[in-house]
């Protein structure tokens, strides 16, 4: 059958340059292995050759399967798979790339394209360790490439084909639709992107993230090549630019994505210990480890051993945490894993074919590998890096064990071995935040103490008197810093109780003295030459990320009190982890106070038609005679799926230089119900009553306490010639809660009778003192109660102190590691005296 109207050729080329890049991958591989294991000169410069020009293709292909899909979503080609699931016609054009790379097949290539980038350079650049760094590309390439393949291989089919058409999916072959040749008439649109991805921060971080990702593999091929070639010690001078590379991007992508989570998740911040997040810091800790134990080694040949297995488990830990991610056994525990397209397999494949081999060569050869026989002393910088090395491990090792109990689960029932010892299901911690959080704040607080006291130690050894007399200066006043701010009650974070409170002063303090030993250190002990100083620039920068989190999360306050106990748990869905009385119930166009402010829900963008729903709240602040000090406006926003009865919203935030207002939507009323609301004619019901008499409504009752002569109601600013009395109200709730109203009844110029009302916004609640009735000692009092179907949002408001020292910590960081890159390139290129610095004593080594 001839289908009408397929745009093939697309997809055609894409899949054409899929395979060639597959096999040009190969030939990559395979020749730049012969040309290590070749020991004639001719031959090898063959195979380079060869393998130059595979690589090269590869590369001209991964670049044109981008095109051709590229090309597919931009021209919203519905006829293929990637493109319906991932775009409509309505998405805005900045975020076709987010579309691009949102499923598995596109962060594949994203990947893949970062690997050939890379590649290319090292080839430019890496000299003598061309052929067996490339080696280890290569083969990283095939393996990539496998992944956009989609073909079978002896009856198993290897990878997914980005340019399926949507008539060849498995589950689409036998509907009705797909047996017409006219089919794509019916289609008018396609599936969108998923709403949370729609930020721009989704254009930039998975780049940034994935150029860490694949980064990481150069450290991973040099120090495989120097044990490969036996040349154990030569590889450590190329490498540390690398190595600062990859923790410089694995790093900015991370916080990339913590900044993408602060403005369009609404877990409520940057940092949930989400089993994705975790995958993606562990490489990173791991990474900075090696960096530490790599400049260890150069300086006194210490800690070679060590290098070699941060380098290894570093990339190890990425194609671990692509298994994770991808093989859909997250599926359970994390918000944003991907679904298992069929490959655990191949993704297990891949991670053995770098894990066996590099850790079955460091076993075999571990004898070859130079080491030092002497001890270090315990006042060496080399022994105090090699400790912050491990504490960096340990941190790594806790949050992969605990991201993997999935993992643990489903090897516990493969072999046997929970029937076999009755053992029960490993469950993830009921409290992520706080099972993370009491192990990994005392190493964040060994880390941050370590930064600044390791910057005043020499290699070797470092007089004792002389270290102290440094160190007095800064520790001095962090101490100071530091009990200024506990005893202005600058954290008073108890939720945890006082063993937690104190970890957090500690940590405190730990922030604090990274900062200021650093900060010092540059001045005193680099007489402030900044290009040499670019790892103090960047532990300044850790200390302040440190102290960032410490001060937004321990100081975070929620401000959307349910004081009244309106809200029921039942309004939350359970994944939502929501507690009700931390939202608060906001009836259309009715202040409610929240904290220092008061709230009004003003309306929403339901009329336009939109599936992403923008809600408006106004703000405002009043001092204490009344008046507004400050008026501003939030849109959150939201997605609301009234088939599932689903809400994903997306958070709006008002910055500020020492705080964040943060505040999202957490439950609407359905829809329908809220555009019956619009429509609202409830009436007041009219009570006569004389003091002592009750008023019941659906939520309590009000009692009428007096007849006030001078009123207080906020509303009311008198003038003169008033005849004003105000009705005091006591409203009692069937959860006990106590209020007071009281609404106004005024004449003014002896003609004009008004009627000032009194609102309680958490019940919608409006009363109207309306006449005095004195023949039967009595006063009439309106009551208007907006019913279970009103216009309302419930919402979610939290106030993130000092969340800018976190963001500027990172900037801050992120520049102090490239002013390190620099200074090592210019090292390596300084020839015999870049190299006799880090070449050890001869008399030292073994």
């Amino acid at each position: 059958m001839k289908f009408v109207g397929e745009h093939l050729l697309p997809g055609q080329l894409g899949h054409f340059f899929a395979v060639l890049a597959f096999v040009a991958s190969l030939v990559a591989t395979v020749s730049y292995y012969c040309a290590v294991v070749n020991k004639e000169d001719p031959l090898k410069e063959s195979w380079k050759k060869v393998a130059r020009w595979g690589f090269f293709i590869q590369s001209v292909a991964v670049i044109g399967i981008f095109i051709c899909l590229y090309h597919i979503l931009y021209n919203h080609y519905f006829e293929y798979k990637y493109a319906w699931r991932n775009t409509s016609r309505d998405l805005p054009v900045q975020y076709l790339l987010s579309s691009l790379w949102s499923d598995q097949e596109g962060s594949f290539l994203l990947w893949s394209i970062w690997n050939s980038i890379l590649g290319i350079i090292l080839i430019r650049t890496s000299g003598k360790w061309e052929n067996p760094v490339m080696s280890v590309i290569s083969l990283s390439q095939f393996m990539m490439s496998s992944m956009l393949l989609g073909i079978f291989i002896l009856g198993y089919k290897v990878g997914s084909n980005p340019f399926m058409l949507l008539r060849q999916a498995q589950e689409n072959q036998a509907a009705p639709i797909f047996q017409q040749a006219e089919y794509l008439s019916f289609i008018k649109d396609g599936n969108g992107l998923n709403l949370t991805l729609q930020n721009y921060w989704m254009v930039i971080h998975p780049p940034i993230l994935f150029l860490g990702f694949s980064s990481m593999i150069v450290p991973f091929a040099f120090a495989f090549a120097g044990i490969w070639t036996r040349d154990y010690t030569g590889w450590t001078k190329p490498v540390l630019p690398w190595a600062l590379f990859a923790v410089m991007m694995l790093g900015t992508g991370i916080m990339m994505g913590a900044a993408w989570a602060y403005e369009s998740l609404n877990f409520g911040g940057y940092w949930s210990w989400d089993p994705v997040e975790n995958a993606s810091l562990v490489p990173w800790l791991t990474m900075v480890a090696g960096v530490h134990t790599c400049l260890a080694y150069k300086s006194t040949g210490h800690a070679l051993k060590s290098t070699v297995f941060f380098f290894f488990i570093s990339y190890i830990t990425i194609l671990y945490s692509t298994f994770l991610t991808r093989s859909g056994i997250l599926g359970d525990s994390s918000v944003h894993s991907f679904t298992d397209l069929g490959m655990s397999g191949q993704l297990l494949i891949f991670m053995a074919a770098f894990t066996i081999p590099s850790v079955a060569l460091m076993i075999i050869r571990r004898k070859e590998i130079p080491t030092v026989n002497k001890e270090e002393s315990t006042y060496s910088r080399e022994f105090w890096l090699f400790v912050g090395s491990l504490v960096l491990l340990i941190a790594a090792i806790q949050i992969t064990f605990t991201t993997s109990i999935p993992v643990w689960n489903k090897l516990l029932d493969l072999t046997g071995l929970r029937s076999l010892f009755k053992m029960d299901v490993m469950a993830p911690p009921a409290d992520p935040l706080f099972h993370y959080n009491k192990i990994q704040i005392w190493l964040a607080m060994i880390l941050g103490v370590l930064t600044a006291i390791v910057q005043f130690m020499k290699y070797k050894d470092t007089p004792r008197r002389q270290l102290t007399k440094k160190l007095l200066p800064p520790t001095v006043i962090s101490l100071a810093a530091t009990l200024a701010i506990i005893f202005s009650g600058g954290v008073n974070y108890t939720d945890y109780g006082a063993g937690f409170l104190a970890a957090i002063y500690f940590m405190l303090f730990a922030s604090i003295y990274s900062i200021v030993g650093n900060l010092m250190f540059i001045f005193t002990g680099l007489n402030g030459k900044l290009k040499a100083a670019g790892a103090s620039i960047a532990h300044v920068g850790f200390g302040m990320v440190l102290l960032g989190i410490l001060l937004s999360s321990a100081k975070k306050e929620v401000i959307s009190i349910d004081k009244m106990k309106m809200l029921s748990q039942d309004l939350f869905r359970k994944e939502s982890k929501q507690v009700a009385r931390e939202n608060i119930m906001l009836p259309r166009n009715i202040p409610v106070e929240m904290g220092d402010y008061h709230a009004t829900y003003i309306g929403d963008s339901t009329a336009t038609g939109d599936a992403k729903v923008y809600f408006k709240v106004d703000y405002e602040r009043k001092d204490k005679a009344g008046n507004v000090v400050e008026h501003f406006r939030l849109y959150p926003n939201a997605f609301i799926n009234t088939k599932e009865n689903a809400l994903t919203s997306n958070p709006s935030s008002r910055h500020y230089l020492t705080k964040d207002i943060f505040t999202y939507i957490t439950a609407t009323p359905p829809l329908k119900d809220k555009n019956a609301a619009a429509n609202d004619t409830a009436d007041y019901v009219t009570h006569d009553v004389k003091p002592g008499d009750s008023i019941f409504f659906s939520k309590g009752f009000m009692i009428l306490k007096d007849i006030n002569a001078k009123p207080s109601n906020k509303n009311y600013q008198a003038q003169i010639g008033d005849l004003a009395v105000g009705a005091d109200l006591e409203v009692y709730t069937q959860t006990d809660d106590h209020f007071n109203l009281q609404p106004v009844y005024l004449i003014r110029d002896s003609a004009y009778q008004y009627s000032i009302e009194d609102t309680l916004a958490p019940l919608a609640l409006q009363v109207r003192f309306s006449k005095i009735m004195p023949a039967e000692n009595k006063v009439q009092i309106k009551v208007k109660e907006a019913d279970s179907s009103s216009d309302y949002v419930i919402m979610k408001a939290l106030v993130f102190p000092y969340i800018n020292v976190l963001w500027l910590g990172v900037i801050v960081m992120v520049a102090g590691t490239f002013i390190s890159i620099v200074y090592r390139v210019r090292l390596n290129k300084g020839g015999k005296q870049g190299a006799a610095k880090s070449v050890p004593p001869v008399k030292e080594r073994v």
